[in-house]
């Protein structure tokens, strides 16, 4: 069986709480604190960390290509991420009546894009919903090839997110809606591989690796600066997110690795135990998180809207459990 980090479970605890944060401050408050260093690092320490747990997976175990997407492969990717959507799915229609009921106001999301993760009320970081859905596609062939070639795999998984950039930057349908290209996997796919490479250093350290991540993680520090503080923008690429691409993603392979040596395998310690409870239920605070955020009026109170949605978040976590048990036996 695959090692079980308490440490990840800690980073996704931080990070999701980081998710709260970002979409309760305002973006002065954001560039004040110096977020672009922490809190915004939230998503791409998820998708680095996704390419850990990716790395590890599929690291232990020799597989043909024909045991990739095998029936329980699927069974258990729709109760672990299908599952909670659809209860969220529900929860969101009754939510969405009753609050157009009592506020006089639309909050219903509808069309094409609920088939591609898009809530029915619609909040603050829906795309990552999206991304996540097309992991369950591309993750066992990315395994599999990097647990065989990974340096090829990395390169061509660079080389795709690069593509996709300069590709994205010309087509004219993102500048009229964006969502696709916020929600499309190719933006990470650099995120993904320094995650597998990560995996090797954190069940089996060595000291080159540990330096690169080191030196790749200062180097991106310095253009994450230039570019929130200094107004450097590259060409060619679309402005929104130039502080989530290939230049910028060691920062957050760094954070991770510095994390997985300060943070203990294993701790009875309270607020350790009680970040990796929050960690674990992850998934589901950020699906009732959005919710909430495409339910409320004012979400300027930091403190009530993490109060909420951590304790709702938790809430779901243990209703899906529960169900999934009985759907089990």
């Amino acid at each position: 069986m695959k090692q079980h980090f308490q440490q990840i479970d800690i980073l996704k605890g931080l990070a999701i709480i980081a998710v709260l944060l970002l979409h309760s401050l305002t973006r002065e408050q954001l560039l004040k604190g110096y977020a672009v260093y922490h809190i915004w690092q939230a998503v791409p320490v998820f998708m680095v960390l996704m390419g850990v747990n990716l790395g590890m997976s599929y690291g232990s175990k020799t597989l043909h290509f024909n045991q990739l997407y095998t029936p329980h492969y699927w069974q258990k990717k729709a109760l672990r991420i299908i599952f909670p959507l659809l209860l969220i799915y529900i929860i969101a229609l009754v939510a969405g009546y009753v609050s157009e009921q009592v506020y006089q106001h639309e909050v219903y999301t509808l069309g094409w894009k609920n088939l591609i993760g898009v809530l029915p009320v619609s909040g603050k970081g829906n795309y990552f919903i999206t991304l996540l859905l097309q992991t369950l596609i591309v993750f066992p062939i990315m395994g599999y090839t990097f647990n065989r070639w990974p340096k090829i795999t990395t390169l061509v998984l660079v080389l795709l997110e690069v593509a996709f950039q300069l590709m994205a930057y010309r087509i004219s349908y993102f500048e009229q809606d964006r969502y696709l290209y916020d929600a499309a996997l190719f933006r990470y796919f650099s995120a993904i591989a320094l995650g597998m490479w990560l995996s090797r250093l954190v069940t089996a350290p060595e000291r080159k690796l540990g330096w690169f991540v080191l030196i790749g993680g200062l180097g991106s520090a310095l253009y994450l600066y230039a570019h929130q503080y200094q107004g450097v923008e590259l060409p060619y690429i679309i402005p929104e997110w130039q502080a989530q691409l290939v230049l910028t993603f060691p920062y957050a392979a760094l954070l991770i690795y510095l994390s997985m040596l300060v943070f203990p395998l294993q701790s009875d310690q309270p607020v350790l135990q009680l970040l990796a409870s929050v960690g674990k239920a992850s998934y589901h605070v950020f699906l009732v998180q959005v919710l909430y955020f495409g339910l409320v009026q004012d979400d300027s109170d930091i403190a009530l809207n993490l109060a909420i949605c951590l304790l709702a978040g938790q809430t779901f976590f243990w209703l899906d459990t529960y169900l999934i048990k009985k759907i089990s036996n």
